[in-house]
C-alpha cells in the first residue's frame, strides 16, 4: 500500500509541475546538473564504460567532455519528459519540428502501412505528436516499465495527440488486427534497446558485439511494411527538429539481419554526428558475445 502512495504523490508531483513554463523547468535542469553528475554520480560509471567502448579512439579528455555533455542534455530531456502532460500541440510542434510527414502520407495514400524506427538520441519522447501530422493511425511501441502506476501514467501521456501507445508484446497482435480490418497504421520503435541475456542476434555496434531485437526486421517482413528511420537533431535548447528516411522499401526482398544491419549502420552515423545526445546511462553492452565475431 505504501508503494501505491508513494507512486500517487510522485504522480501528482509530475502534473504540478507539467504546467510550469519550460524556461522554469529548464532552471530545475540547471540544478539537477551538478547533483546527478558531480553528487550522486548517477550510472557515471556506466557512461563512462560505453563511451570508452564505443569511441576508443578518442582521447580521456574528448570522452569526458562528451560525459559531461550528455549529463547537461540527459536533466534537460527530464523536465522536458515532465512538460509533456502540459505542453499544447502548438508549443510542442514548434520546439519538435517535423520536416517531412509527406513522405509518410504518401504511403497511407497508397493504403500502406510502414514501421518507423528510431534510436534513442535526442528527446524521444517528444515524438508523442507524430500522430498530428500522419494520416495513419500510430502505434508508439514501448517496454513497459517495472511501476505499473507510473507506466499507466506515462502512456497516458504518450497518448495524448491520439497515438496509442501498446507493450512490445502486444505489437504482433495489433499488426495482425489492423491487416485484417485493412487500416494502415504506422508502428513506431526505439528499437536499439538491450533484449534479454539469451537473445540470439548480436552484430557490430559502436565497435562491440551487441545483441539487438530482431523483432521490427520480423514485422517488417511479415507484413510487407517499408521501413523508415527516424532521425532527431536538437538545434538549441528545447528545440528540435526530426525527420523520415527511406531505410527499406521492399522489406521481404531481404534477410531480417540486413534490415536490422541497416538501421544499426544508420544509428551509429547519428551518435558519432552527436554523440552527448544518445542514451549512454542505459546498460545497453552489459552481456557479452561468447567467440569470436558476432554472427546472426
Amino acid at each position: 500500500m505504501s508503494s501505491k502512495w508513494a507512486a500517487y504523490t510522485g504522480i501528482g508531483c509530475l502534473k504540478l509541475f507539467s504546467a510550469l513554463p519550460l524556461p522554469i523547468l529548464y532552471l530545475f535542469s540547471d540544478l539537477m546538473y551538478p547533483v546527478v553528475y558531480h553528487l550522486a554520480g548517477y550510472r557515471r560509471k556506466v557512461v563512462r564504460t560505453n563511451l570508452a567502448g564505443a569511441f576508443p579512439e578518442k582521447g580521456l579528455d574528448e570522452r569526458l567532455s562528451i560525459e559531461r555533455k550528455y549529463y547537461r542534455h540527459l536533466c534537460d530531456m527530464v523536465v522536458e519528459t515532465v512538460k509533456t502532460r502540459g505542453i499544447s500541440a502548438k508549443e510542442l510542434s514548434g520546439r519538435m519540428v517535423i520536416k517531412n510527414p509527406e513522405l509518410i502520407n504518401s504511403c497511407f495514400e497508397a493504403r500502406k502501412s510502414v514501421i518507423i524506427i528510431a534510436a534513442h538520441q535526442g528527446n524521444w519522447e517528444w515524438l508523442v505528436h507524430i500522430p498530428l501530422f500522419v494520416n495513419h493511425h500510430c502505434y508508439m511501441v514501448y517496454k513497459p516499465l517495472e511501476n505499473e502506476f507510473f507506466d499507466h501514467y506515462m502512456n497516458r501521456v504518450r497518448e495524448k495527440f491520439g497515438g496509442e501507445a501498446i507493450p512490445m508484446s502486444l505489437a504482433l497482435r495489433k499488426l495482425l488486427e489492423a491487416e485484417k480490418s485493412h487500416v494502415p497504421v504506422l508502428t513506431w520503435l526505439a528499437a536499439d534497446q538491450a533484449p534479454p541475456w539469451n537473445h540470439p542476434f548480436w552484430i557490430d555496434f559502436m565497435h562491440q558485439h551487441t545483441m539487438f531485437f530482431n523483432g521490427p526486421a520480423k514485422l517488417a517482413r511479415r507484413f510487407d511494411q517499408p521501413v523508415f528511420f527516424q532521425q532527431i537533431r536538437k538545434i538549441r535548447r528545447g528545440y528540435y527538429e526530426t525527420w523520415f528516411e527511406p531505410l527499406v522499401e521492399n522489406p521481404r526482398q531481404l534477410a531480417e539481419e540486413e534490415i536490422i544491419r541497416r538501421y544499426v549502420r544508420k544509428s551509429e552515423s547519428v551518435i558519432c554526428n552527436d554523440p552527448a545526445l544518445y542514451l549512454w546511462s542505459h546498460r545497453r553492452w552489459k552481456y557479452k558475445k561468447q567467440g569470436d565475431a558476432p554472427v546472426y
